[in-house]
């Protein structure tokens, strides 16, 4: 009997201990379970990584609620940076001697891509565009006035303002749109890592902003340039951009301040939250809108991404696949 009832306290004990384990165990699985609903174990399962982004120029980086441009509600990442983050330039050439940045021409004479010199401000001056003045001088606007009156033609170079902050709000799960969202002239596209916006075509120079007048917005050999507002955007992807003025025939200038693409490298996201890459050799099979669906070191189970054209100018993608968020970009 001494022994039976041994054996009982025996068993029991076992059995509180038993329940003590469980217990434990329980909270450890629960706290696990807990953490993996944290927004930060969310951020890290993401498409856009904090990684992935230029920390110098990078402010802040949350999760918010939005809504999209179809009218569904979602999460968005609002990415906050500070304004031109990298080294930019050449613009207008000071006189017509001088070889300055790129543009985009469309009037009768001479029209296309091109360097900034001579030949495209001659072509502009037989188009009826009072461009050079007596002395062989450049008009140049930095947009700091109201337009001028004269009924002068001018190379626009917009001057920097480096204490703005640009907001962009970027889906986290991107969602599908029911059409392609052709990109409009100066349409936001994205961003790029380093936190500059990516825009579609600059201004037209036949029918720009100033109907009549001509004026030519100048573009670096990097691509960009500078927003009325200060912030310096991009109508290229940078990476390309050497392969691109290859194509083009254009030798006078060359991109020698963003590093050109070596193999891939993810370049940016599209405000629709797939990202953008540039390759050294274009892949094979893109759609209409440059995108592909691969393999990449950031994405090594694959993931769809716009891919930069190596011709095309601008080579950024001409159409996006997704639902963007509204209010996608802001600046104070």
């Amino acid at each position: 009997m001494k022994t039976n009832k041994a054996n009982l306290k025996s068993l029991k004990s076992f059995g509180f201990i038993m329940f003590l384990f469980m217990l434990l165990l329980t909270a450890c699985s629960s706290n696990d379970e807990s953490g993996n609903n944290d927004d930060n174990d969310d951020i890290s399962d993401s498409l856009i990584q904090e990684s992935f982004f230029n920390s110098t120029s990078l402010i802040s980086y949350e999760k918010v609620n939005c809504t999209l441009e179809d009218g569904s509600t979602g999460e968005c990442y609002k990415l906050v940076f500070s304004s031109n983050p990298i080294d930019n330039g050449p613009f207008c050439p000071e006189t017509i001697n001088d070889i300055g940045g790129l543009g985009i021409y469309d009037g009768a004479t001479n029209p296309g891509f091109q360097v900034m010199k001579a030949s495209l401000f001659n072509a502009m001056e037989t188009d009826g565009y009072d461009i050079i003045d007596n002395n062989g001088n450049i008009n140049i606007d930095d947009l700091s006035g109201p337009p001028d009156p004269g009924g002068y033609s001018f190379c626009l170079e917009a001057a920097p303002d480096n204490n703005l902050q640009l907001t962009f709000l970027i889906p986290a799960e991107p969602v599908l749109a029911t059409s392609n969202n052709t990109i409009n002239t100066v349409e936001l596209i994205g961003v790029s890592i380093d936190g500059v916006p990516i825009n579609g075509d600059p201004p037209s120079v036949v029918n720009g902003p100033v109907l009549g007048v001509g004026n030519i917005p100048a573009i670096d050999p990097c691509g960009g340039h500078h927003d009325p507002a200060g912030y310096y955007h991009l109508h290229f992807v940078a990476e390309n951009m050497n392969q691109v003025l290859e194509s083009n025939n254009i030798n006078d200038v060359t991109c020698t301040l963003v590093n050109q693409v070596s193999g891939s490298k993810l370049i940016g996201f599209a405000k629709d939250g797939f990202p953008i890459y540039a390759y050294e050799v274009e892949p094979t099979g893109v759609d209409e809108c440059g995108g592909i669906t691969a393999t990449t070191t950031e994405y090594p189970d694959g993931v769809y991404h716009y891919v930069a054209s190596n011709t095309e100018a601008p080579n950024v993608p001409k159409c996006l696949k997704g639902v963007a968020a509204t209010n996608s970009f802001s600046f104070q």
